[in-house]
């Protein structure tokens, strides 16, 4: 008698359902429960299979192989369909884990285009639908899409800007022009790219705004990625400078304001050109690299303002306009430069230089008045000093690089305070760059007359080295 039952087909899939279906509720549980304590993402997607899935299918092998129900039977159709329904739901509820959440890496999901995506979910149902439809309930498939063949013409018409939309994505999404978090140009619109589907592409400006551009407009229009095919981007700003001032002093003070403005690359190399003559001015060119294009507005504004700055410093006038009409109240017009009385007043009030007053004359003769702007390199690490600094206004950090790379924050030097002594007397050259916390006006003197100076007063060169020995050992000990 078991022998005769055993050689029945249904015996075989009874006796794995029989089975096999205890174990398989027992797997899935525990896989369930450890996804659960692990706060697992993938935990409701076990859930489902578990508490859904599992019992629509055991239905459906009951009724088809146990059951040996027929496959025109409505019951074996509807557990069927429910099913490969429920299956399909499973695995898109899966690839949208995975691919939306913390499954995966940031720059891999960023790398992932959200429009792929979305086809890939439209294909998977559509393909489903077609294997529910022409398996299980034996429709004609080439017969419907004959009687859609009309109704989708007209369907075409009445959503051609949509589907011009979703055609231009496909492209986009072929060709790969730009990806998430790349900096774009349409028209007049510049954006950061947060997202891209199958209908637009969305921008987040500088002002924190989101702008949705159609694929079918960015097909038609020209647009600049302004990170690809590398990273580097090239800016550019022009400057309109006096006839008085020579273009070869002009274009190194430009370059060297490039040089020292931070995340300005130094490879390639920023440039400075002479562009044309114009009517009252000539049009200089810096062009420079940078590598944060986030930082952009940022970037530029550090090196403007730099140039403002050096240009003070080295003399170079920005040109005023041709014709001016002024009204005179008694008053000075413009502040004049300090004359060389005044300079030898600043640096007898600071207490610095005991000197008597034919050297303190001789002395302003050969200094000026400097100003330097915040962040700006006043003295460079291992160069040595062209002139000696005494600090009028403002204050200014030792910035100190150890061997392992690292930046330490030496002495602060505020009023009063001078640097460039090492390099004026022994020829030393500097040990920490020595950066500006703001504007900072000095008085730089000469190192030659310095030099001349000290040599006829070794008792002020003494009391300088001096200053500057216990300065050096009290910035030491506080590390």
């Amino acid at each position: 008698m078991i022998e005769t039952i055993l050689k029945q087909a249904w015996a075989h899939w009874g006796f794995i359902l029989l089975f096999g279906m205890p174990l398989a509720l027992l797997i899935s549980t525990e896989i369930m429960h450890l996804l659960k304590n692990r706060g697992s993402i993938f935990y409701s997607i076990a859930a489902n299979i578990r508490n859904i899935l599992l019992p629509v299918a055991f239905i459906y092998l009951l009724t088809h192989y146990v059951l040996e129900l027929d496959n025109s039977s409505t019951l074996v159709k509807i557990s069927a369909t429910a099913m490969w329904i429920l299956l399909l739901h499973s695995s898109l509820s899966f690839i949208n884990t995975l691919v939306f959440s913390d499954a995966l890496p940031l720059d891999v999901r960023n790398r992932i285009p959200k429009l792929l995506v979305d086809f890939l979910r439209i294909f998977l149902v559509l393909l489903g639908g077609a294997f529910i439809m022409s398996n299980i309930w034996g429709a004609d498939l080439g017969s419907l899409l004959a009687a859609l063949g009309v109704g989708s013409v007209v369907l075409g018409l009445a959503l051609q800007d949509v589907l011009g939309g979703l055609f231009a994505g496909l492209a986009l999404l072929s060709s790969r022009p730009f990806l998430i978090n790349d900096w774009i140009k349409v028209g007049d619109t510049e954006g950061r790219v947060i997202s891209i589907d199958w209908r637009a592409v969305c921008l987040e400006t500088r002002e924190n705004d989101v702008v949705t551009i159609p694929n079918s407009v960015l097909a038609k229009e020209q647009f600049e990625n302004y990170l690809r095919p590398n990273i580097y981007h090239m800016e550019r700003i022009g400057f309109d400078i006096s006839f008085d001032d020579s273009p070869t002093k002009v274009k190194k003070a430009l370059v060297d304001a490039a040089y020292a403005t931070d995340e300005i690359l130094d490879n390639p190399p920023p440039v400075a050109a002479l562009i044309s003559y114009d009517e009252f001015s000539v049009h200089y060119e810096v062009r420079y690299f940078i590598q944060n294009y986030d930082r952009q507005p940022a970037i530029r504004d550090d090196f403007c303002s730099r140039i403002w700055y050096v240009n003070r410093r080295e003399g170079i006038t920005f040109p005023t306009r041709a014709h001016e009409i002024y009204r005179f109240d008694g008053r000075e017009l413009s502040e004049a430069p300090p004359t060389n009385k005044q300079i030898a007043s600043y640096i007898q009030e600071l207490g610095v230089l005991d000197l008597n007053n034919e050297d303190m004359h001789e002395l302003a003769i050969h200094s000026h008045i400097e100003t330097y702007g915040m962040g700006e390199c006043m003295a460079w690490k291992g160069e040595v000093s062209k002139n000696f600094f005494i600090i009028l206004q403002g204050e200014a950090i030792e910035k100190i690089v150890d061997s392992e790379g690292i930046m330490r924050i030496g002495n602060t030097l505020k009023r009063g305070d001078f640097f460039g002594v090492a390099g004026m007397i022994r020829k030393e050259a500097h040990h920490a760059n020595i950066v500006a916390q703001g504007d900072v006006e000095v008085v730089s003197i000469e190192r030659n007359t310095m030099r001349n100076i000290l040599q006829l007063n070794p008792h002020v060169a003494q009391c300088l080295e001096s200053i500057a020995e216990s300065r050096a050992n009290i910035g030491s000990s506080e590390q």
